[in-house]
């Protein structure tokens, strides 16, 4: 087994509890073959834990277990079991959720997806990709999946030396499959839909959002049309919006799939569309704004931040006194403070008054280790316009 020795600094920062341990934070690297499990130690030759070694990656060291244990076959086996127990008991009215979520559930760089009983990988180190193999065995012999798709076609990878691409490891990748939220049904595109297919980390924010949405909703960077979907069961009106012609005509089958006729969709940029509403007196009763992530890394923070404010300025403009405001953020690097320092500003600027009737993040099945920031990323607040 490879071993590595970290520096002083990378000890102190790894005993804090967070499971990385950056390369130059390592004193000595020896023997680690890429993509291997290594031994971590101080100076002293204390042992400290074992975990994945990346020869290419700024993170060379991802903890998997601060015991001497053998980490083999049933190791693994035990972790993914234990993450589908935790789903089994977070998770509710559906059949789409993230089984597993990297660090938080103990398996670094590691994602998998289900939707009803076809699973969708994501290997985004050097060491799961070597593992691949073993993970496969093990969803095969835990859930006997209709078929397993590989998504690797995140930029992410290039940080660790590894090819883009997509492939089918067992069974025929459906068509679309057809999955269930609460209520409402929607049908999934596992092969080119967004991250794995669907945005499944806002899905306990959408149920919530059909108990506060009411008269004429607009639901902006829509995607697929989940939040006006639910939205529509007390709404007169939905209005969905989104740049993407492919979006916009899922979101459309996914509004027929479940007999709604007060929802429409229209492909627009969001930025002008709002512009073009604010401008012609147009009013919503709720809005919801979901766009991607604008900071993408720390020195997209400041041009990300006006990018909400824009949005979020325009919606409160929009909004009808009593109106409901659900804004999002699933920029890692803009921070909830940060983002609520936006939403501050905007509210003075529109000489409004916002009062948090939610303040949400991702769902359970994306748990958030408290040691472990990188994995709180989403940031979802219920906001009334008080007058």
């Amino acid at each position: 087994m490879g071993l590595l020795i970290a520096t002083s600094k990378g000890i102190s920062w790894f005993r804090k509890g967070h499971p990385w341990i950056f390369r130059n934070d390592l004193a000595k690297i020896q023997d680690a073959a890429p993509g291997s499990i290594v031994s971590l130690e101080d100076k002293n030759g204390k042992f400290l834990a074992q975990g994945f070694y990346s020869e290419h990656s700024k993170i060379a060291f991802r903890l998997v277990s601060r015991n001497q244990e053998p980490i083999r076959y049933n190791f693994w086996k035990d972790r993914v079991e234990r993450a589908f127990r935790y789903r089994q008991a977070v998770v509710e009215r559906t059949n789409a959720y993230r089984l597993i979520y990297g660090e938080s559930d103990g398996i670094p760089s590691l994602i998998i997806d289900r939707y009803a009983d076809n699973f969708v990988l994501q290997t985004l180190s050097q060491a799961t990709e070597n593992l691949l193999d073993m993970f496969v065995k093990t969803l095969l012999e835990l859930f006997r999946p209709l078929s397993i798709i590989l998504r690797n076609d995140l930029s992410v990878r290039e940080l660790e030396g590894l090819p883009q691409e997509k492939k089918m490891i067992m069974g025929k990748c459906p068509l679309k499959v057809q999955v269930f939220e609460g209520k409402i049904q929607y049908r999934v595109d596992l092969w080119i839909g967004q991250k794995t297919g669907a945005y499944l980390d806002q899905r306990e924010n959408r149920s919530l959002s059909a108990r506060f949405l009411r008269g004429r909703v607009l639901d902006a960077f829509c995607y697929h049309g989940l939040f006006a979907l639910h939205a529509a069961g007390k709404a007169t009106q939905v209005i969905g919006v989104d740049s993407s012609q492919e979006a916009i005509e899922q979101a459309s089958e996914n509004a027929l799939l479940n007999g709604l006729a007060n929802v429409e969709f229209r492909k627009e940029n969001v930025f002008d569309f709002l512009k073009a509403e604010v401008d012609s007196g147009q009013n919503y009763d709720g809005i919801i704004l979901d766009p991607p992530a604008f900071a993408k890394s720390k020195e997209n923070i400041s041009a990300a931040a006006r990018g909400y404010k824009e949005l979020n300025l325009r919606a409160i403009r929009l909004l009808n006194p009593g109106g409901i405001l659900i804004t999002s953020s699933c920029s890692y690097n803009l921070s909830e403070t940060k983002f609520w320092e936006v939403l501050k500003e905007c509210a003075k600027d529109s000489g409004t008054m916002l009062r948090i009737i939610e303040r949400r993040g991702q769902s359970a099945d994306h748990p958030i280790l408290l040691s472990f920031p990188e994995s709180y990323y989403l940031k979802c607040l219920f906001l009334e316009k008080f007058h």
